[in-house]
């Protein structure tokens, strides 16, 4: 993962990764329901920024399916590295926005997405290494933290940005 320098705009940077929309899961005996579930109070009043962390929520939600049914190491690390990746492409949207409308917090909200790159590297590590009982422990955390941002890291610019933005 290495940060990228994204056009801010429409929908500039990113669509998904098309496996994160085409991978079916359909054939699980019974009925999967997804570990993250989304819904308006998650939204942040950005469009670009709610429809990135759908796509987050989506992924999380592909990687608990993945597990639940033990598909393949091959496809589970597909969608770990697809996670890992988006989830820089996100942050960097998300920082390139604070530098454009000098958010005075950047700093603190960079660290945060900084110490969660490193801990995904880490359970990454874990994972090649072996440790196949990383997957439930990279869901938890990933739940847990994206859950726990949004509501608090991310609502907190929100006011911020969604002001200057206007004015721009």
């Amino acid at each position: 993962m290495g940060r990228q320098n994204l056009r801010l705009g429409s929908w500039a940077p990113l669509p998904a990764p098309t496996f994160i929309y085409n991978t079916d899961f359909s054939n699980n005996k019974g009925t999967e329901m997804a570990l993250f579930e989304w819904d308006d109070s998650f939204s942040v009043g950005i469009d670009m920024v709610d429809k990135q962390h759908m796509i987050l929520v989506r992924a999380i939600n592909l990687l608990h399916m993945a597990v639940k049914a033990n598909s393949s190491d091959k496809l589970l690390g597909e969608i770990f590295d697809t996670l890992a990746d988006y989830t820089d492409v996100h942050f960097t949207y998300e920082e390139q926005l604070f530098e454009i409308y000098r958010y005075p917090d950047a700093e603190e909200h960079i660290a945060q997405h900084t110490a969660l790159l490193e801990k995904v590297l880490h359970l990454k590590r874990q994972w090649e290494a072996g440790n196949a009982e990383i997957g439930r422990e990279v869901l938890d955390f990933l739940v847990g933290w994206l859950h726990d941002h949004i509501l608090g890291s991310d609502r907190a610019y929100t006011a911020y940005l969604q002001q200057r933005m206007k004015v721009a």
